[in-house]
């Protein structure tokens, strides 16, 4: 990685460690209701990027992405967390491979690197919530 790559690497770490430090503040029962608010909140950008862009695939894919991890997110709360984990690594993956296509047009240069590192932080620790917890 470059200098600046590396720069956004870490940042996107220290939102994922200021984003665990927030939810170390709640119950645990709460913890995944709080990760499954956090993909909320990042994966409503999306339905206003589809209603900013005038190409129609872009838009429908960004709705479809959208509706999918937040429903993914969902489904967490009511079988298992690993769910949940999964909607941020499908995150991550997907702004990855926005970085790369014609669906990063107007995309941050960073923003992929940010997202990627600060999903699977996130992921990674709602999974060891998950196995080390009585929920499921």
């Amino acid at each position: 990685f470059s200098r600046p790559e590396g720069m956004v690497l870490l940042k996107g770490l220290l939102a994922a460690g200021i984003t665990l430090g927030v939810a170390a503040v709640f119950p645990e029962h709460l913890a995944f209701p709080f990760f499954a608010g956090v993909l909320g909140l990042i994966v409503g950008v999306y339905p206003g990027i589809a209603m900013a862009s005038p190409d129609v695939e872009s838009s429908f894919s960004h709705w479809v992405v959208a509706v999918a991890l937040l429903g993914l997110g969902l489904l967490g709360l009511w079988y298992s967390a690993l769910l949940l984990s999964a909607a941020f690594i499908i995150h991550g993956l997907w702004s990855l491979l926005k970085g790369f296509t014609a669906l990063g047009d107007g995309v941050p240069e960073g923003y992929p690197a940010f997202s990627l590192s600060f999903d699977l932080v996130v992921a990674a620790f709602v999974a060891y919530v998950w196995a080390t917890s009585a929920q499921i």
